[in-house]
């Protein structure tokens, strides 16, 4: 106590120090968004198994499960997701609510498509069957808001599209993985799961060590 007493820089001790744990406490969230995104893309990557399901069984499997709707399917409604690139080029991601006779409903994020394309050009596709992960919706962000009867989407927000379409929604949406559509590019599902969080939770850590060498020989105590 006395030593802390005498330090010759006594804020720079006490205000370093609260901002070497704010460093340690980033690291450390770093190190756990490493670890979930990781066991995320195994999961993404694990097509060891893929089920055969009806729409109204969406409910009874996980995210990143791999499953086939076979049956036929009715394209209600369809937007562009905004503000997705692929190589370097603008473009959307194409969105489809689809429903089955039992008017059971599913969005889909069919895949990739450039800046110049219009929806009428995919109205006319059919579609016989839909494959790929099961993800949960985007989360609701502070920034642009959806417009209700707009044909553009900032996000795959359940409560918005259900409250649009007067629709029930299951707990996941499809992304497919394959057979996409013509002029369609698959999307890569890994990427928002491939972000250098351990190398962010290493540069925080480096951090911290070197501001509290900082502090210490600031105030002779190494």
């Amino acid at each position: 106590m006395d030593k802390l007493k005498q330090l010759p820089y006594k804020f720079l001790f006490y205000f370093g120090i609260t901002v070497v744990f704010i460093f340690l406490g980033l690291s450390y969230w770093q190190l756990n968004s490493y670890r979930e995104d990781k066991s995320n893309l195994e999961s993404l990557l694990d097509n060891s198994k893929k089920y055969i399901i009806e729409l109204s069984e969406v409910n009874n499997y996980k995210q990143f499960d791999t499953i086939t709707i076979y049956e036929p399917l009715v394209i209600e409604k369809t937007w562009f997701l905004r503000s997705r690139v692929l190589n370097g080029q603008s473009g959307y991601n194409l969105i489809h609510l689809v429903t089955n006779s039992d008017r059971n409903s599913l969005i889909v994020n069919r895949g990739w498509v450039p800046i110049e394309s219009t929806i009428e050009q995919f109205a006319e596709q059919k579609f016989t069957d839909y494959t790929g992960k099961l993800l949960f919706y985007n989360e609701q962000t502070i920034g642009q808001d959806d417009i209700i009867g707009s044909d553009y989407l900032f996000r795959i927000d359940k409560t918005f599209i259900e409250s649009e379409m007067n629709v029930k929604l299951p707990e996941y949406y499809l992304a497919l993985t394959e057979k996409c559509g013509l002029k369609v590019e698959c999307i890569d599902i890994t990427q928002p799961y491939d972000a250098p969080h351990l190398s962010y939770s290493f540069q925080w850590l480096f951090f911290a060590i070197c501001l509290t060498i900082v502090i210490f020989r600031k105030n002779k105590l190494i």
